[in-house]
């Protein structure tokens, strides 16, 4: 699995060539983002508060997960129906990401390239078993994008 981008606001989920979902930031400077989904589901992410330091995503006007980060430095992303999980960061540099569930089990690794030509990121995603939940994906990586931006400093003034 891979997530591409498209644009410098874009990126596309795709499994073995077959398009399974797109993350679409507001602007290239923003957390303001939407997910779609190739069943024609979408999602709205964006930042609540004064200092944004929760993420909610909604699905037609109703939250159904928000996204913090905790004092561990690890993300964690709160489902509605009771269901959590957490991004942590792995490897000596922090290069790696990893999804896991409440018993700290894996679920998946999002490994960020760099293009330095097109100043933008690639994912490689692995996993042990193949992951069913496409919107989960797709928000471990928008949490990867939010954990590179704030850990670089780039959040600053974004909103």
């Amino acid at each position: 699995m891979e997530a591409k981008s498209t644009d410098k606001k874009s990126l596309q989920l795709n499994d073995n060539g077959q398009l399974l979902g797109e993350l679409i930031y507001e602007s290239v400077f923003s957390l303001k983002a939407g997910i779609r989904l190739n069943d024609s589901e979408s999602y709205k992410i964006e930042p609540v508060g004064f200092l944004g330091t929760t993420i909610t995503v909604a699905k037609d006007g109703t939250e159904i997960a928000n996204l913090k980060m905790n004092w561990h430095g690890n993300i964690v992303l709160s489902f509605q129906n009771g269901q959590d999980f957490v991004l942590k960061a792995k490897g000596m540099f922090q290069t790696k990401f990893i999804l896991e569930n409440t018993n700290q089990e894996r679920l998946v690794q999002f490994d960020p390239k760099f293009n330095w030509s097109k100043f933008d990121y690639n994912y490689d995603i692995t996993y042990d078993k193949k992951p069913d939940n496409i919107l989960l994906v797709l928000l471990g990586i928008y949490a990867s994008n939010y954990f590179i931006a704030s850990m670089s400093g780039a959040m600053s003034g974004m909103g």
